[in-house]
């Protein structure tokens, strides 16, 4: 199937594309028997605008979830609103090792579409078992939105969205280059532990009126702890060989240099990409400093 909307600018090839749900009004129908849905979809490669009839109302489908088309047999676009009619949509509840995650991260979330870029393209290079499980543990789209967006500390300005975010892809990319040529290493382990080592982080902070503010979880346990929780329950969806799940928690524990016995190579590999990110904050700064004085 092939349908082409010239004004909501989308173009749909196929029926097995799945989307981030970005926006959904739902309308009572004059008639009082069904419900008129409307919503907006997004993926990197097509962005849809969609509407539908329903019995009733599934309140599964909220804001940041990830939803699958139900292709209807008179697919067509709306003459009077430019949406695609469809069948209707189905929630994804259980996280689906195909589709590379960070290909559906709207563009409201997260502005800087080269981070999103280098995500995706660090995903691609990881082992399926490895993609699932990251998937699995970035499933929830309130968690997913808090990961991309979430700040590094208390110290970030409400207007710099997304700091973390970025600091972990940029130890990801260090960390994969430090891989090269190491014949004995896992990079899916690496990255893996990479986009996982801060992603606690997510659940650390809450806005407030002077800026961000630890939340409970971030002021009791912290997101090195929280991060541990994820991954418990992410495994219990995922098959993941007992060997490859342990050596991923070790790096994660190892790399911040709380190992109880000896330290993988993998998170000594991690330590240093993650040390580096430091080098490079400080860096920062002092340049930054630079560029006021004069």
């Amino acid at each position: 199937m092939s349908v082409i909307l010239h004004n909501a600018q989308v173009m749909v090839e196929g029926k097995s594309s799945q989307y981030r749900l970005v926006s959904l009004m739902r309308l009572p129908v004059a008639s009082g028997a069904k419900v008129f849905n409307e919503a907006v979809l997004y993926h990197e490669h097509q962005s849809l605008r969609v509407a539908w009839h329903s019995e009733t109302v599934d309140s599964r489908l909220t804001h940041g979830s990830l939803v699958s088309v139900v292709w209807g047999m008179n697919t067509s676009a709306n003459d009077d609103g430019g949406c695609l009619r469809i069948g209707g949509l189905e929630l994804l509840d259980k996280p689906n090792p195909g589709l590379n995650i960070f290909l559906t991260v709207p563009t409201p979330w997260v502005t800087d579409r080269t981070s999103i870029q280098r995500a995706a393209a660090l995903w691609e290079q990881l082992s399926c078992p490895f993609q699932h499980l990251l998937n699995s543990v970035l499933w929830d789209g309130g968690r997913f939105y808090r990961y991309v967006t979430g700040p590094v500390s208390t110290a970030d300005d409400l207007r710099a969205i997304g700091g973390n975010f970025r600091q972990t892809v940029a130890t990801a990319e260090r960390a994969a280059l430090l891989t090269s040529g190491q014949h004995d290493v896992s990079t899916s382990i690496v990255i893996t532990a990479a986009f996982l080592l801060n992603a606690g982080k997510a659940d650390d902070f809450h806005r407030s009126a002077d800026g961000y503010a630890l939340s409970e979880r971030g002021y009791w346990i912290g997101g090195q702890y929280t991060i541990l929780e994820w991954l418990a329950v992410a495994r219990s969806e995922v098959i993941v060989p007992e060997e490859q799940y342990i050596a991923l928690v070790h790096t994660l524990i190892a790399a911040r240099g709380r190992a109880e016995h000896a330290q993988s190579i993998e998170a000594a590999i991690l330590g240093v990409a993650n040390r580096l990110k430091e080098i490079q904050k400080i860096q920062d700064l002092v340049e930054g400093e630079r560029c006021t004085s004069k």
